[in-house]
């Protein structure tokens, strides 16, 4: 069917003769000639498609306006004089590019200029960056106020990033070969370009408010332009990306003459640019000690903003599976926390959680006898639970836990989430048993329902307050209604001492199938060295989460909380747990080999 799908690309690679070079497979060696060779028939279609159309529309010669160098405005359209004036100098190739962005009525370039690209490989990289002006006239297309991720498409498309950035011949077309990355490494770069720029347009400022207002607020944001053209650079290098993007970057900023402190920010940037997002998916930031250790690596406050924006910019990128409104959420009250601890305005533990106190109680109204249950239930619980709910979910527990704050029977509500698409809160408050995470995991997964995060609080008489932050697909219009019964029924469950049912069966995707995820679980003290830290890593599929769970059940594991990180189709989770048993590393060795037995893809 005209396909070239992942599936057959390693036999066809071998069949070709193609093998393996290093780290890359011969199905990645493949599909980076096959991207390479289809862009060269792209660009030639282009000058076909051109030349017949000046033909057909422009019978007759416009004179032009010259602009020097050998430039001409014709009508909409910039050409060249004569085929001469793009064969001697590397700035020649260059040029029109920075003349578009300086005279906005060129819309398009002529077939002349673009058959003149055809003899860009006479010129080395070398010659490019020993060509004063034309590094000159790169760094005039970066720093430009419009037109910068245009200009820097078409030199992608036409091979002319190559000479201008020594690193990106290597990674265009290059493949990422995982569950999340849906572009090649270079087009995925210049789409997080576009993402970056589209926040400095002014009537772009109500999809994302707080991005355009950092971005236009920012000295200098062309920095965040270069940082994000190299932050993927080192990819498929055989080492650390990050790492060889930042070496990449400091060798760019001396050869363009850019100051220290711009080359130091830039490199920053690139080294960095997982640093934020790893945070904000994985680490509980109501800690203030996450905040604290987050905020001494940025060390100010231009470092965070850049850090927040191309985090932002990177996500969306990658694919349109990817970002959604909780990551985002996420970064932005990340961003806010660590912006007051460099402002010196953050709270110590007990100041938060006793101003989150006060402003649920200015929220509700309650009578006397109501606000000493209230204050009676928040006695049972530590100040994890003030930490790690903010003071909306605070108020909205408070608000339906009246009349079930004293009673022993399970009690469920769901509300829908602000700002996040598809996403519901579900509360639980039940009396605590071996297998209750295990069991509500289980309900979610036959309800479809997806968990991006669980919070587990066990109080003081052995009752327990979970919640769960929960996303459906989308696709069911009365999805209210079906939690309202789902809510009753799972209260239902709760209250009775029948087994856990079966897991249903895993779906498994195709690309789960062939994208090769090789499963980590690893288990490791937290910095007390009282608790547990489980990370894990695999590929996704339904009812994984609750197999998990079953393994904590069978080792009698007590689950502290949970933050669920799902990219694309890959599962990145880390479960925060409490056992005296894990200490002994011969159960602390078999307790990985179970999750990694249950992270395994089932065999088809």
């Amino acid at each position: 069917d005209d396909r070239l799908v992942f599936v057959i690309q390693d036999d066809l690679a071998k069949t070709l003769g193609i093998s393996a070079q290093g780290e890359r497979r011969p199905s990645e060696v493949l599909m980076q000639r096959f991207y390479r060779n289809a862009a060269t028939v792209r660009n030639l279609n282009s000058v076909i498609l051109q030349a017949a159309i000046e033909k057909v529309t422009q019978p007759i010669e416009l004179e032009g306006k010259s602009i020097g160098d050998g430039f001409l405005i014709k009508g909409d359209t910039l050409d060249i004089s004569s085929p001469e004036v793009m064969e001697k100098y590397p700035y020649s190739f260059v040029l029109p590019f920075y003349l578009k962005i300086k005279y906005p009525e060129i819309t398009k370039f002529s077939v002349g200029i673009l058959r003149a690209f055809e003899n860009l490989d006479s010129f080395t990289t070398d010659q490019f960056l020993a060509d004063e002006r034309a590094k000159k006239l790169f760094l005039e297309i970066l720093k430009a106020k419009t037109g910068t991720y245009h200009a820097l498409r078409e030199m992608a498309k036409l091979g002319l990033l190559s000479k201008l950035l020594p690193d990106w011949a290597r990674i265009t077309g290059q493949m990422q070969y995982d569950l999340f990355h849906a572009y090649t490494v270079d087009r995925h770069t210049i789409l997080a370009v576009r993402y970056l720029r589209h926040f400095t347009r002014v009537e772009n400022a109500h999809e994302m408010p707080l991005c355009s207002d950092l971005m236009m607020g920012l000295k200098d944001n062309w920095r965040l332009v270069v940082s994000t053209l190299f932050h993927d650079v080192g990819k498929g290098s055989g080492r650390d990306h990050s790492t060889v993007g930042a070496e990449k970057v400091r060798e760019f900023g001396k050869i363009y003459g850019l100051k220290p402190e711009e080359i130091d920010y830039i490199s920053f940037l690139v080294q960095e640019h997982l640093t934020m997002s790893q945070v904000a998916q994985k680490q509980d930031i109501s800690d203030p000690e996450v905040i604290k250790a987050f905020a001494t690596k940025v060390g100010n406050m231009e470092r965070l903003t850049g850090l927040y924006l191309q985090t932002v910019c990177d996500i969306r990128a990658t694919s349109p599976k990817i970002w959604n409104g909780w990551k985002a959420r996420l970064l932005e009250e990340l961003y806010y926390a660590t912006a007051e601890f460099l402002k010196g305005s953050s709270l110590s533990k007990n100041m938060l959680v006793e101003k989150r106190r006060e402003e649920v109680l200015r929220g509700i109204t309650l009578t006397s006898e109501e606000a000493e249950k209230l204050f009676n239930f928040w006695k049972e619980f530590d100040v994890a639970y003030f930490m790690r709910h903010s003071e909306d979910a605070i108020l909205w527990h408070a608000h339906v836990l009246q009349g079930h704050f004293d009673q022993q029977k399970a009690f469920v509500a769901a509300r829908k989430v602000d700002g996040v698409p598809n996403a519901h809160e579900i509360l639980v408050l039940t009396q605590d048993k071996p297998e209750l995470f295990a069991s509500i995991v289980s309900s979610f997964q036959f309800l479809d329902l997806s968990v991006l995060e669980a919070r587990i609080h066990t109080g003081r008489t052995g009752r327990v307050l979970d919640t769960f932050l929960v996303i459906d697909d989308g696709s069911r219009p009365d999805i209210e209604e079906e939690l309202k019964s789902f809510t009753r029924t799972l209260a239902q469950k709760l209250d009775s001492d029948e087994p856990l049912p079966p897991l249903g069966r895993s779906r498994v995707s195709r690309q789960s199938k062939y994208f090769p995820i090789t499963p980590t679980a690893n288990l490791r003290p937290d910095a007390d060295g009282k608790q547990f830290l489980l990370s894990v890593v695999a590929a996704d599929r339904r009812g994984l989460l609750a197999a998990i769970a079953r393994v904590f059940v069978k080792y009698h594991i007590n689950l502290v909380t949970a933050r669920i990180a799902t990219l694309g189709e890959r599962v990145e989770d880390v479960f925060l747990l409490q056992d005296q048993s894990l200490h002994e590393a011969p159960i602390a060795a078999q307790f990985e080999g179970e999750i990694l037995k249950v992270l395994e893809l089932p065999k088809t």
